[in-house]
């Protein structure tokens, strides 16, 4: 299979090239701009979808801004990185005739969901990160319905391993224990948090590529742990100490709460083996 990678140089994108060379045979081209740190050698990258030559069998769209506080802060970033860039993508899938995408959504899609989400919730922006992951997944949908180009967004929350980026609250985590003796954190909620390790994720994303069916469909990806903020601190801590203190709730258009749930992946592929594809 030929998968072209939006991405690849961030936090989902290199964990699933990753995952894909340890587990498959499937050959990996790299939508990239000037930085490409992490992404293997012996991938190939490309800058544009001008004049390429070399024909897809999918494509994994990882690539946008994937910073809510980012996109709060500078809207337009979410029009241009994550709305406008997905139809560009979408575009070359079509006249390209690739049947098959993943897109990478988010679970703030939700808004200020007080109670634990599921797909079929209504989406409600609050900010324009989750707004334009909300326009992202639309247009994926009628994609499918105009053109048959099948498609599923993938909703994560909380995801956390290597190649995080540096101002999550995993890596701040690390960070802290890495440069102080007893590192002191704020928190933003007592609520309990689903949290997915991304190899775990990589390793879903692996068994919905290969037994994904005809159509437009979306999943929660979220973890088995169901952890406080404290709970998961005390995890990362190996056995350090720390102190902490509960924020103010700010209105900053960032929601801190929120839980969804992942039941529906497992119904569909529990048992389902990565190296059997069903279609």
């Amino acid at each position: 299979m030929k998968i072209l990678l939006t991405g690849g140089n961030g936090f989902v994108g290199c964990n699933i090239i990753n995952e894909i060379i340890k587990t498959t045979n499937w050959e990996i081209t790299c939508l990239i701009n000037e930085h490409y740190n992490n992404i293997p050698n012996e991938i190939r990258k490309i800058t544009d979808l001008e004049n390429i030559e070399q024909e897809f069998d999918f494509i994994i769209h990882a690539g946008g801004n994937p910073s809510s506080k980012s996109c709060i802060n500078n809207p337009e970033s979410a029009i241009n990185d994550n709305i406008l860039f997905t139809f560009k993508i979408l575009e070359f899938a079509r006249k390209n005739n690739i049947k098959k995408i993943i897109l990478f959504s988010s679970c703030e899609v939700y808004g200020y969901a007080t109670d634990t989400s599921n797909e079929t919730d209504m989406l409600t922006s609050y900010n324009m990160y989750g707004a334009s992951k909300v326009a992202c997944e639309h247009m994926l949908s009628a994609y499918y319905h105009s053109y048959g180009i099948s498609s599923v967004s993938i909703r994560l929350l909380n995801t956390y391993g290597t190649y995080c980026q540096e101002e999550r609250f995993p890596s701040i985590i690390k960070k802290k224990f890495e440069i102080e003796e007893t590192p002191h954190f704020i928190l933003s909620n007592k609520t309990l948090k689903r949290w997915l390790n991304i190899e775990e994720m990589s390793n879903r994303i692996i068994c919905i590529i290969k037994n994904m069916k005809i159509g437009y469909d979306v999943f929660n990806l979220v973890g088995d742990e169901n952890l406080s903020l404290i709970e998961f601190i005390t995890k990362l801590s190996y056995g350090k100490q720390f102190t902490y203190e509960y924020m103010k709730e700010d209105l900053s258009g960032y929601h801190h709460e929120g839980n969804a749930d992942g039941t529906k992946y497992l119904n569909c592929y529990k048992n389902k083996n990565p190296n059997n594809p069903v279609i």
